[in-house]
C-alpha cells in the first residue's frame, strides 16, 4: 500500500490517501473528500511510519484523474513559493496551474459489438439507419448518451443496450476540453538579422558563460530584443524551449507579433486576459511538446516548457512583476529559482546516469550534453531596478553592457518645462512642440500616470471632498459618462453636479488625468487623431492589439496615456515623447519612488527617435532641480544608483536588508487596532524568546496603513526590517504566530508580504 499527501480541489489543508497502485508527485487524482468526488494533486509521497494518526481511517484514491501532470520541476517551485513566501497550497496552485479544474459526471455509451443482421429491430426499422448506427459507434467508440439520443431514435438506442451492443457506464468528465489543434508544421522563418559588434559579444557571452544569471543592461533602442531572438532561435534549433516574460499586456502584442513572424506555431501565449478555456488549451500544448515558445506576463513563468534552456524577463525592473495578491511571488525570484532547481536536478540526472553508463563501459560525452544544458535566466533592462544591479555588481550575476542604440540610432533630446510657470496642464514649449511634430507628419506619445478626468472634486462653499464609502480615498472624476469611481474597490456612483454635504453646485475639479488631457489636446489640435490608452479606454486584449496596429499603422498622429506605453514599445515614426507631470509618482511616501521616477522617465524617454529620425522628450515638473529628473537628462544610471545606495545602506533597506510587511484587517475599526497590537505583541515575544536582534533589525509597532481603508476593511500595518541572515529566523516566528492566530481570529485577516514592492 502507497501513501500520499494531497491537495485537494478548493481546500487549504492537505490530506493523506492510499492506494496499491503507485503515483508519482505533480499527478492529478480522483478522492473522495466529505462524501464528493474531487480532483487532488500528489504532494508528497509518505512512508507508513510517518503517519501519526489511525491508519484505518486514511481513505482509498479512487481513480487517476485524466489529466495531464505537473511536472516534478514546478512542484518543486510550488514548494519552495509556498515556504519562501509564506503562502499555501490552495494559493499556490491556484496562481501555478491554469484555470479551475472542475469534476462532473456524464453517462457514456461504450460500444461493444455490432447490430447482428437477425437482429428483431430490422424488422421495425430501416435497415440503413441500422447500418449507420453500427458505422457511428465503431467511428466513436465512447459518447454520452445524450449525444446518442440527439443522432438516433430512443428505441435503436434501448434496443442496443438491451442487447449489449453497448454498455453505459458513469464516467468522470471535466471542464477541461481541449479544442483539437491542427498541427501546424513548425517552421523557423530564416530571417537575416544582423548584430552589431555589441549585441553578438552579448549572444557568445549568454550561450558560453558557465554562470546562469544574466542581466542585459541596455539603453532603450539597444537592440535587446534583437539578442533574445537569435538565442530563441540558436535554442529551437537544437530541440530547446524558451519563455519569454513581459511586464504588461499591451506588450504582449508586439512580442507575439515579432515572435510568431519568426516561429509561427511554436509560440504559445499565456496572460491574464485569456479565459480559463484558452489557458487551459495552451498549457497542454505546452505540456504535451507541441509549442516550444511561451509568451506571457507573470504566470507564464510556470509554464511546462519541455527542454527548456532560457526564461527572458524582459523590463525586470518593473514592479508588475510582483504578484500582488496570495501569493505574492516576484517572477524574477521565481525564474531564477526555477533554473536553479532544474540544474540541481540536471546533476542529480547526470550522476545516475555516469553511475549507469561506467557499470556498461559507455561513452560519456552525451552525459556532458545534458551537464550543459541548464537553464539561463535573461533580465533585460535599460534602467534595472537597483537589487538587480546590485547583485551584478557583487558578481552573483554576469553583467552584459549595451552602451549603442540598435543601427545607430541617435539618444532623444531632453528638455525640462518648469510648471511653476504655467498654471495649465500644457506648457507653451511642449504645444509648439507637437505642433511642428503634426506638421511634419510625425507621431507623439503623451505620458500622464494617472487616468480619469479629475483626480477629486473639491465643494467650493463647504470643503468637501466626496470620498469612497469602502475606502478611505477620494473619489475619481470621470467626464465621459459623468460619474465618480474608486480606483481601490471598484465603487462608482453617478455625479449630478452637486455637493452632498451642504447641497451647493460650485464642485472645483483638481487635478488632471488622462481624459482631461485627451479633451484639452483634442480643442489645441482639432484635425489631430489621438488615442487614449489606460485601463479605462482599454479593457481587452483586442482593445490593446487595436490601439497598437493602428498607432503602428500611422492611424492615429497621438497616442496618450499612463504607464503603460512608457515601456517596450517601439514605434519607428515616434520623435516627440511629452511627460505631463514627472512629480506623480515622486511624491509618493515609499522609499522606492525616486528609483521608480527615475525609471519611468527613462523608459518613457526610449520612446522617441527609435528610427532614423531624430527625438526629443520633454519632461513638465515642478521640481526641475531634483536629482533624479537631473540624472534622467544626463543619462546618468550608474550616478544616480550610486547616490541611492548611500542611503539604502544607512538606513538598511533592500539590497542590504530585507523588508516583510503584515496587513492585519477587519471591517471593525476598533477590532483591527486591538488586534494587530496582540498580534505584534505575540511576536516580540517570540523574537526574544530565540533571536539575538542586531541595530539594524527591526520591528514597528503596529501602525494605520497608508491607505487606511479598502474595500471596507480597516488596515493596520507591522514592518520589519531585517539583515539578510537574520532573515529565516524571523520568517519562521511570522509563520508560527500568524498561524496561530488566524486559527483563533476569524474575524481578521492577515496577509504577509515577503519582499514587497507597494508599501501601500
Amino acid at each position: 500500500m502507497y501513501y500520499y499527501e494531497i491537495y485537494v480541489e478548493n481546500n487549504q489543508g492537505i490530506y493523506t490517501y492510499k492506494s496499491e497502485e503507485k503515483y508519482k508527485i505533480g499527478q492529478w487524482c480522483i478522492v473522495n473528500f466529505i462524501n464528493k468526488d474531487k480532483m487532488g494533486l500528489i504532494i508528497a509521497i509518505v512512508n507508513e511510519n510517518q503517519i501519526q494518526f489511525d491508519i484505518s481511517k486514511v481513505k482509498k484514491i479512487k481513480d487517476a484523474a485524466p489529466v495531464l501532470s505537473i511536472p516534478s520541476d514546478i512542484m518543486q517551485l510550488i514548494r519552495w513559493i509556498k515556504n519562501y513566501y509564506i503562502s499555501d497550497y490552495y494559493s499556490v496552485i491556484k496562481a501555478v496551474y491554469p484555470g479551475a479544474l472542475k469534476l462532473n459526471y456524464s453517462k457514456k455509451a461504450i460500444f461493444q459489438r455490432e447490430f447482428s443482421e437477425n437482429n428483431e429491430i430490422l424488422k421495425v426499422e430501416k435497415i440503413e439507419e441500422i447500418k449507420k448506427f453500427n458505422e457511428y459507434m465503431k467511428k466513436r467508440q465512447e459518447v454520452t448518451i445524450a449525444t446518442l439520443k440527439k443522432n438516433f431514435s430512443s428505441k435503436i438506442v434501448e434496443q442496443a443496450i438491451n442487447e449489449k451492443v453497448i454498455s453505459i457506464e458513469k464516467k468522470v468528465i471535466l471542464n477541461s476540453k481541449i479544442s483539437k489543434r491542427e498541427k501546424g508544421k513548425s517552421e523557423i522563418v530564416e530571417k537575416e538579422i544582423i548584430l552589431n559588434d555589441e549585441q553578438q559579444k552579448a549572444v557568445d557571452t549568454i550561450k558560453n558563460s558557465e554562470n546562469q544569471i544574466f542581466l542585459l543592461k541596455g539603453i532603450t533602442g539597444s537592440g535587446k530584443t534583437e539578442i533574445y531572438i537569435n538565442l530563441i532561435k540558436e535554442a529551437l534549433k537544437q530541440g530547446f524551449g524558451s519563455i519569454f516574460l513581459v511586464p504588461e499586456i499591451s506588450l504582449t502584442v508586439q512580442m507575439i507579433q515579432r515572435l510568431e513572424e519568426e516561429f509561427h506555431n511554436e509560440v504559445a501565449i499565456l496572460h491574464s486576459k485569456l479565459t480559463d478555456k484558452e489557458k487551459r488549451e495552451e498549457w497542454t500544448f505546452i505540456r504535451n511538446g507541441e509549442k516550444k515558445i511561451v509568451i506571457g506576463a507573470r504566470s507564464a513563468v510556470f509554464a511546462p516548457v519541455q527542454n527548456l534552456k532560457y526564461i527572458i524577463v524582459d523590463e525586470e525592473h518593473e514592479n508588475t512583476y510582483k504578484q500582488e495578491n496570495n501569493p505574492r511571488y516576484h517572477v524574477k525570484n521565481v525564474a531564477i529559482k526555477r533554473a536553479f532547481l532544474q540544474n540541481e536536478n540536471l546533476k542529480k540526472d547526470e550522476k545516475l546516469e555516469k553511475n549507469n553508463e561506467l557499470e556498461k563501459n559507455v561513452n560519456l560525452e552525451e552525459v556532458e550534453i545534458v551537464k550543459s544544458e541548464k537553464i539561463k535566466v535573461i533580465l533585460g533592462s535599460a534602467t534595472p531596478s537597483f537589487e538587480t544591479y546590485y547583485q551584478a555588481q557583487q558578481g552573483d550575476i554576469e553583467l552584459i553592457e549595451l552602451t549603442k542604440r540598435y543601427k545607430n540610432a541617435k539618444l532623444p533630446k531632453f528638455e525640462i518645462v518648469d510648471l511653476n510657470e504655467t498654471t495649465e496642464n500644457f506648457s507653451e514649449e511642449l504645444l509648439n512642440r507637437i505642433s511642428q511634430t503634426l506638421q511634419k507628419n510625425e507621431q507623439v506619445i503623451l505620458i500622464l500616470n494617472r487616468k480619469a478626468f479629475s483626480n477629486l472634486l473639491k465643494c467650493k462653499d463647504c470643503g468637501d471632498i466626496p470620498t469612497c464609502p469602502n475606502c478611505s480615498i477620494s473619489l475619481n472624476y470621470y467626464k465621459y459618462d459623468n460619474s465618480l469611481k474608486c480606483h481601490y474597490c471598484g465603487y462608482e456612483k453617478r455625479f449630478d453636479n452637486m455637493c452632498d454635504e451642504c447641497g451647493g453646485h460650485k464642485m472645483r475639479q483638481i487635478g488632471a488625468g488622462t481624459e482631461k488631457i485627451e479633451e484639452e489636446l483634442a480643442t489645441a489640435f482639432p484635425s489631430a487623431r489621438i488615442v487614449r490608452v489606460d485601463s479605462e479606454s482599454i479593457k481587452t486584449k483586442q482593445n490593446y492589439e487595436k490601439a497598437y496596429n493602428d498607432f503602428k499603422n500611422n492611424k492615429y498622429d497621438i497616442m496618450l496615456g499612463t504607464q503603460i506605453i512608457a515601456k517596450g514599445l517601439h514605434f519607428s515614426n515616434v520623435t516627440l515623447v511629452g511627460v505631463i507631470n514627472a512629480d506623480i509618482i515622486l511624491n509618493f511616501p515609499d522609499f522606492r519612488a525616486s528609483e521608480k521616477t527615475f525609471q519611468l522617465l527613462t523608459q518613457a524617454s526610449g520612446r522617441a527617435g527609435r528610427g532614423e529620425k531624430d527625438g526629443e522628450v520633454i519632461i513638465q515638473t515642478f521640481n526641475g532641480e531634483n536629482d533624479v529628473i537631473k540624472k534622467t537628462i544626463e543619462s546618468d544610471y550608474e550616478g544616480y544608483y550610486k547616490n541611492e545606495m548611500i542611503m539604502r545602506k544607512m538606513l538598511n533597506y533592500p539590497p542590504f536588508g530585507r523588508i516583510i510587511i503584515l496587513v492585519i484587517s477587519a471591517t471593525e475599526e476598533n477590532l483591527v487596532m486591538e488586534k494587530a497590537k496582540i498580534l505584534r505583541e505575540e511576536i516580540i515575544r517570540n523574537v526574544n524568546e530565540s533571536m539575538n536582534l542586531t541595530q539594524n533589525d527591526f520591528i514597528s509597532d503596529a501602525f494605520k496603513s497608508p491607505i487606511y481603508k479598502i474595500n471596507g476593511r480597516y488596515r493596520y500595518q507591522i514592518f520589519f526590517k531585517f539583515e539578510r541572515e537574520n532573515i529565516l529566523k524571523i520568517k519562521k516566528i511570522i509563520k508560527k504566530c500568524v498561524g496561530k492566530f488566524r486559527e483563533r481570529e476569524k474575524k481578521v485577516r492577515v496577509t504577509i508580504d515577503v519582499d514587497p514592492v507597494n508599501m501601500m
